[in-house]
């Protein structure tokens, strides 16, 4: 059993399109999510430093440091998914069936890492983060699901 094959996007445009205007606004999405990390890290960063004192509390210094690696994990992440969703839309408009599938892999791998990491620390993110991850996550499977039509629908396609 394997992925559902979609014959649209959105029942509209066909699946060039559709590719096209999923990976911009995935590119627009992981430069957004590129932003919000780097200020997530920084915000950790100076609360981070404002434990000064000769009373340091251990278990919250460690937690802190917990959750500025994973905000410098993701902002990392987000870069990589960021040029790779723009190498994904040139792929797509050249038709060239490995960066298709390419992108295609990264996606799943990238949707999974950047799930996991996110329901590991998402108590600790503000209400913003946490509703444009959910949002991202959603964009994700769909756009999962888009990529992979169109891998296959470019391997059918017969040269005349």
């Amino acid at each position: 059993m394997g992925l559902p094959k979609l014959e649209t996007c959105c029942f509209i445009f066909d699946l060039k399109t559709g590719n096209i205007i999923m990976g911009c606004i995935g590119a627009v999405f992981s430069f957004a999510l590129l932003v919000t990390m780097i200020v997530e890290a920084t915000m950790v960063g100076v609360e981070d430093n404002n434990i000064i004192g000769p009373y340091i509390d251990v278990e919250r210094e460690a937690r802190l440091t917990g959750l500025y690696v994973m905000a410098i994990i993701l902002t990392l992440m987000f870069l990589a998914k960021f040029i790779f969703d723009l190498v994904f839309v040139y792929g797509v408009v050249m038709e060239r069936a490995g960066i298709v599938k390419a992108y295609f892999i990264m996606w799943a791998v990238f949707f999974f890492l950047s799930v996991s990491v996110f329901f590991l620390n998402c108590l600790d993110f503000n209400t913003s983060t946490i509703v444009l991850e959910v949002f991202y996550i959603g964009l994700n499977i769909y756009a999962i699901l888009l990529s992979h039509s169109f891998y296959k629908q470019l391997n059918t396609r017969e040269d005349v």
